[in-house]
């Protein structure tokens, strides 16, 4: 399903967003709006997952990774 809101930006933004969609590396103002949108949450995700390492550092729990598969089992397991 597909919802369609109304935003309100300044002037030099929207110019800004306007070049960014003319240069062709979005298809439309959509487009850059949800890519910035799914940027932000995953933005989100991460300074979360820095701040439960930096916690379990803090508290003695931190491990050196050695591999992408240990990485990958400590990234799903802080993003619970």
């Amino acid at each position: 399903m597909i919802s369609t809101i109304n935003i309100s930006l300044p002037k030099k933004l929207k110019e800004a967003a306007d070049a960014l969609v003319a240069s062709g590396e979005y298809a439309s103002f959509s487009d850059l709006a949800r890519t910035a949108i799914r940027q932000a949450i995953l933005e989100r995700k991460y300074k979360t997952m820095l701040e439960e390492a930096k916690r379990e550092e803090a508290m003695g729990l931190s491990n050196v990774i050695k591999n992408k598969e240990e990485l990958d089992a400590y990234l799903d397991r802080i993003a619970k």
